[in-house]
C-alpha cells in the first residue's frame, strides 16, 4: 500500500496521494479543469486500478511463463481498456493524451501499466493497436523516458 507523508499529513492510497500532490504543489495541473474532463480522467484511473493493475500487472507473473488463463484474463482487461480508448477522448492511434490536450493523472496511470504488459507479455499487448499506438506516442515524452528503469 503506497503511503505519502508530508508534515502531519499521511495519505494511504495512490488515488488520494496523486491527487494531493497535484493540488498541493506548483506546476501544471494534471487534472482537467472541467467536470466532464475530470470524470473521463477518473474513469481511466478506475480502469487502471480495477482491471489493468489486477489482471495485467499483478495477473501476469514475472518469475514464470504465464498460463493461457492468465493471458486470457489480461487480454480481456486490455480489450476493455481499448474499447474505452475509442469512447473517452483519445479515439485513435495518434492521440497523445487520454483526456484533453495535456497529460493528466489518467495518462500517468495507464502508461506504466501498458509498459509492464509489454515487458511481460508483449504478444497480448500487440493485439490491441489503439493501446500500443497510444503508448508508442506517450512513451516518447521526455518525462517518460527519464523515469524508465534501466
Amino acid at each position: 500500500m503506497p503511503i505519502l507523508e508530508i508534515g502531519e499529513t499521511v495519505i494511504f492510497e495512490t488515488l488520494a496521494a496523486t491527487g494531493y500532490v497535484d493540488e498541493a504543489f506548483d506546476g501544471p495541473s494534471l487534472q482537467p479543469d472541467d467536470p466532464a474532463g475530470r470524470a473521463a480522467m477518473r474513469t481511466w484511473m478506475g480502469v487502471c486500478g480495477d482491471y489493468l493493475f489486477r489482471q495485467v500487472v499483478r495477473g501476469i507473473p514475472r518469475d514464470r511463463t504465464p498460463t493461457d488463463e492468465e493471458l486470457s484474463v489480461a487480454d480481456k482487461a486490455l480489450g476493455r481498456a481499448e474499447s474505452i480508448l475509442g469512447e473517452e477522448g483519445a479515439s485513435d492511434e495518434e492521440a497523445s493524451f487520454l483526456v484533453g490536450e495535456a497529460p493528466t493523472l489518467a495518462d500517468l496511470y495507464l502508461a506504466p501499466q501498458l509498459a509492464n504488459c509489454r515487458e511481460k507479455a508483449p504478444e497480448i499487448l500487440a493485439e490491441h493497436p489503439r493501446l500500443t499506438g497510444w503508448l508508442g506516442t506517450f512513451e516518447q515524452r521526455p518525462s517518460f523516458t527519464a523515469t524508465e528503469p534501466g
